[in-house]
């Protein structure tokens, strides 16, 4: 055997095995539910079949007592009890026997599951919704033709943590644009502009100097006329 040849045959072999553990642990996650079916004769509940492969592909399996005859015209209803094995709960369902002879026995269970996939309820009905009103008795079951469904809860829209009316206030005063304000009032102190000194006193320096050149000017002429 070539090198290339067994180094497929190596990871082909580690695949398989990852695989098997996969499964494995998936089933020891989530251990298989077996609903055991139930019909009514004489006030006795005689096991019909079972519901095996939740939560996956459910199957219906039918026993030796599927076959059962209805005497007397007391039994109007087909009555179902379901027992669910893992957790040992019963639940009762019936629908009227005209409807089953009219529907040749044939049946559907809607089961439902809850967010974990676990069975807690179920419900059944009969193949057709005719109704002979005058049927015939005895009445002998046929081997039954079963339809399983299976419901799971659809998750809802999950609420937003936080506080909307804050939210709600910072976003609108972000897509605010600021507004121009009117500013006709006289501005502080700090805002004028400052005058520089000469500015100020202008006036004054200018008389200085007029009083100066005019008092520079007078002892020369008294000199003049000594």
């Amino acid at each position: 055997m070539s090198r290339a040849s067994s180094f497929f045959s190596c990871v082909l072999l580690a695949i398989v095995f990852v695989c098997q553990l996969t499964l494995a642990q998936e089933g020891e996650q989530q251990p298989s539910t077996i609903l055991s079916v139930y019909h009514q004769k004489d006030g006795q509940y005689i096991k019909r079949g079972e519901i095996v492969g939740l939560p996956g592909y459910p199957e219906y399996i039918p026993t030796n007592n599927e076959i059962v005859e209805f005497k007397s015209n007391k039994d109007v209803y087909y009555q179902i009890k379901l027992k669910d094995e893992r957790t040992g709960n019963i639940l009762l369902q019936s629908v009227r026997m005209c409807q089953m002879v009219a529907s040749n026995w044939s049946d559907e269970f809607v089961l439902n599951l809850d967010e974990n996939n676990q069975f807690y309820y179920f419900s059944y009905y009969a193949g057709s919704d005719y109704c002979q009103q005058d049927i015939q008795y005895p009445i002998v079951t046929k081997p039954f033709t079963t339809s399983i469904k299976v419901k799971t809860p659809i998750p809802g829209p999950k609420p937003l943590i936080g506080n909307f009316a804050s939210q709600k206030k910072a976003q609108q005063s972000k897509s605010k644009k600021p507004t121009a304000k009117v500013n006709d009032e006289i501005p502080d102190e700090k805002e004028i502009e400052e005058k520089s000194f000469f500015q100020k006193y202008w006036y004054l320096i200018l008389g200085g100097a007029f009083m100066l050149m005019t008092m520079g000017g007078a002892p020369e002429e008294a000199g003049a006329r000594r």
